[in-house]
């Protein structure tokens, strides 16, 4: 989830650069509820997903997200500094690949803890506001909630998260043509398959231009 976003997720937009050496990593399945304003149409939520799935191993993550023209899928690589974005579409399944060199070099986002804390979906959570420059340079603001149990924040390396020295499991994003609100239902720690980030052959790679672009930050 990438544009400049709230999450700008790896995302959603890692969202997804460089990474704080951290003594812990996780490795398991993040299920995020969305909501949206009350301002927006009935029918533009019902069209959008009520909830994100994301897995994650250490410095990498995968999420899909379902679109009334298709599900697109984000494999955010913190490893090698690249996102994935796969389309499955009517015309055919493509993908595109964005490597460090692609990535628009932007004003670091400055990041300042906060004093509150609370415990989602069975972690605790401390929390902190993100500063950064929208596309018209002004100055934005956003409170997000995150766990530093679930260690490693190296998705976010493309993202204004980058700062923050944990997994997000509370935080708004707009990526996806509307504003929304992200938190994290449940976390179940597990194995997930190397091959889970690996390219599947039968996508075709593509550009920017097939469709519109829409990233994890």
């Amino acid at each position: 989830m990438i544009k400049r976003t709230v999450f700008s997720l790896a995302l959603i937009a890692s969202l997804v650069f460089t990474g704080f050496a951290q003594t812990k990593s996780f490795t398991g399945t993040i299920t995020y509820k969305i909501t949206y304003p009350a301002s927006l149409s009935t029918a533009m939520a019902a069209a959008l997903p009520s909830s994100i799935i994301m897995q994650i191993s250490s410095n990498k993550a995968k999420f899909e997200v379902t679109l009334p023209n298709g599900k697109q899928t984000f494999i955010v690589n913190g490893d090698e500094i690249s996102v994935t974005r796969l389309m499955d579409l009517a015309e055919g399944k493509f993908y595109i690949k964005k490597t460090k060199e692609e990535f628009q070099k932007e004003d670091a986002p400055s990041f300042m803890p906060l004093k509150e804390s609370k415990t989602i979906a069975g972690y605790k959570c401390k929390s902190g506001e993100i500063s950064y420059k929208d596309r018209g340079g002004k100055v934005q603001k956003s409170t997000v909630y995150y766990s530093d149990e679930l260690g490693s924040n190296n998705i976010y390396f493309n993202t204004i998260a980058k700062g923050v020295k944990g997994i997000l499991l509370d935080f708004d994003y707009s990526g996806l043509g509307a504003p929304m609100h992200l938190t994290a239902s449940e976390i179940t720690a597990g194995r997930i398959s190397n091959k889970t980030f690996e390219i599947p052959t039968e996508y075709k790679q593509t550009t920017g231009s097939r469709t519109t672009e829409i990233t994890p930050g």
